[in-house]
């Protein structure tokens, strides 16, 4: 016998028969008492039946397996309390939604950056980054002083959202698939965006985005620091003042200042055996120019 006028006809029924414990009826007062409320445990589930008129002479070990066989088993945790039981679970079930692209998060987050309009902002000191270049070197002639708007935006969003899909390095472009396409409208291979980045720095970008990537309150003091940085080459090179196991080597000196909260604000590279003292008043001016800046803490190299 099925028992189908008490549950939904979308609900799967078994098929009843008596059994060395439970009678066919018995089996059928059990399943509609189960579908009303799964969240029951067995003990509360005997009681039920026994206040209803029709007890269940087995244990509560032997409901569960009942349950089990018919996948109605309560989810793990303490058991509801009496003012919960009778309760039923509500008509409408849960929706579970698959997104169709990975890294949503950074989808998100791409929408609320478009709201800001701030890579806007970043394309247009890039046109001015450009512009300045042109004047000052009108001989030069390489791809990136004759980019639109548009490709300028788009190539600058992928290198800004590669890191976020997971990508260290650019070379991992041309083999993982990532949802840069997707987002940006465009996939761009490692050799592409390693020539917008050379072209990037050869305009000196850093210089024309400062204004775009500073945080919005620098504070009053910033803190200035060297480090040396030495070159690994077979080749001869002029001896620089890096010592390296007891080897004087070639490099380059990198000028770092942070502000008082420690966010970085300016980098600039300098020859290693050029003494502080010859370009830190012009370092420190720039910095001052586009920031609030005005007291810098400096290493004793100064002296």
């Amino acid at each position: 016998m099925q028992v189908a006028q008490n549950i939904e006809s979308s609900v799967f029924c078994p098929t009843f028969s008596d059994g060395r414990k439970l009678r066919e009826s018995d089996q059928a007062s059990l399943w509609v008492a189960l579908n009303e409320d799964r969240t029951r445990s067995s003990r509360q589930m005997l009681q039920c039946l026994e206040e209803s008129g029709t007890p269940l002479d087995v244990s509560v070990r032997h409901i569960n397996r009942i349950r089990h066989e018919w996948g109605l088993s309560r989810g793990k945790g303490r058991p509801p309390g009496k003012s919960s039981v009778g309760k039923s679970e509500p008509d409408s079930p849960i929706v579970k939604v698959n997104p169709h692209v990975s890294f949503v998060g950074v989808f998100l987050f791409a929408a609320w950056m478009e709201s800001h309009g701030d890579f806007e902002k970043v394309v247009e000191l890039l046109q001015q980054g450009i512009e300045s270049y042109v004047k000052s070197h009108p001989e030069a002639d390489f791809p990136l002083l004759y980019h639109k708007p548009e490709t300028l935006k788009r190539r600058f969003e992928a290198l800004f959202y590669a890191p976020l899909f997971g990508i260290e390095k650019l070379t991992e472009l041309d083999v993982t698939r990532n949802p840069l396409k997707s987002l940006v409208g465009v996939g761009y291979h490692s050799s592409t965006l390693n020539q917008f980045l050379g072209q990037l720095a050869q305009i000196d970008a850093g210089d024309a985005l400062r204004e775009a990537l500073l945080p919005d309150e620098s504070g009053r003091v910033g803190y200035v620091d060297g480090h040396m940085i030495a070159y690994w080459s077979r080749k001869s090179m002029h001896k620089g003042k890096i010592t390296m196991l007891g080897r004087i080597m070639t490099g380059s000196q990198a000028v770092v200042t942070h502000n008082q909260n420690g966010h970085a604000l300016a980098v600039e590279y300098y020859p290693p055996d050029i003494r502080m003292p010859n370009f830190i008043v012009a370092y420190c001016e720039k910095i001052a120019q586009s920031t609030s800046i005005e007291v810098f803490v400096i290493d004793r190299e100064v002296n």
